[in-house]
């Protein structure tokens, strides 16, 4: 469906209000976010992501557009992106993230994150996510937020392909999902070997901060503490990596447990 209108230029106040949307604050009070990227925007709209607007260096590029598309400057397109070398396409998306839904399949994935501040892990374990099959993401207090432009870019388009939920309580959602039938499988440098361990039919994949690790307040929902084998020597994996490790490893067919 085309907007119906002509693009139009970028006012001097609407760039104060997307530029807005690069802080956390702006985000909440606009509950929107900004995505940055022409293959970003692409697929925001095959997913019938709830886009906004359109603003671009090249309105052409948009003609089916379900939403206004506003022209940009190439200084003004400089000063909505956090990148070196913007591409000059971007998307104003509707904030739709809600509390976590406990998956109702018989066997299922969900990937929890505690404190996980870093942008770029956090789209990099949403990517893995959605290529390994996990049924959602939970983003828990302290982590980064799932819209910040980092997370959206490291995501990719995997960020619309899986269900991602902000949480205001780790320790009340773990709960839900023990009561639904999942094991809590806590990812630790000290952990059994995820290679001796069963894959249980429903778990959550409990990665915590890339620092102090896991909140001691979530030990008494742990049911087991799981690392990936590595060479001795060798401190610990970034989060990212090992949650793809773990994820892959779950969604392998013929593992005791993992989803088939």
């Amino acid at each position: 469906m085309s907007s119906g209108r002509d693009p139009q230029p970028l006012t001097r106040a609407r760039l104060r209000q997307f530029q807005q949307l690069q802080t956390a604050r702006g985000r909440r009070e606009q509950q929107s976010f900004l995505l940055d990227g022409l293959k970003l925007v692409r697929d925001a709209l095959a997913s019938a992501a709830p886009i906004t607007e359109i603003l671009s260096l090249s309105p052409e590029e948009w003609p089916d557009a379900p939403c206004s598309v506003l022209k940009l400057s190439q200084a003004d397109s400089e000063r909505l992106s956090d990148t070196r070398t913007p591409q000059g396409h971007f998307a104003v998306v509707r904030d739709c993230l809600e509390p976590l839904r406990v998956p109702g399949s018989d066997a299922w994935q969900v990937v929890v994150l505690d404190g996980v501040q870093d942008a770029g892990n956090v789209g990099g374990i949403i990517r893995s996510a959605a290529a390994f099959g996990a049924d959602a993401v939970i983003v828990g207090p302290g982590s980064a937020d799932p819209t910040h432009p980092r997370v959206t870019r490291a995501a990719t388009g995997a960020w619309f392909r899986v269900q991602i939920a902000r949480s205001g309580s780790l320790a009340d959602d773990l709960t839900r999902l023990r009561a639904a039938g999942a094991s809590i499988y806590a990812a630790e440098r000290a952990g059994d070997s995820l290679d001796q361990i069963p894959i249980p039919d429903r778990a959550a994949w409990l990665f915590g901060n890339e620092g102090s690790g896991i909140n001691p307040e979530l030990d008494p929902l742990i049911d087991k503490r799981v690392a990936v084998p590595i060479r001795e020597g060798v401190d610990s994996l970034n989060v990212n990596v090992a949650a793809g490790i773990i994820l892959h490893h779950a969604s392998q067919p013929g593992i005791e447990g993992s989803p088939q």
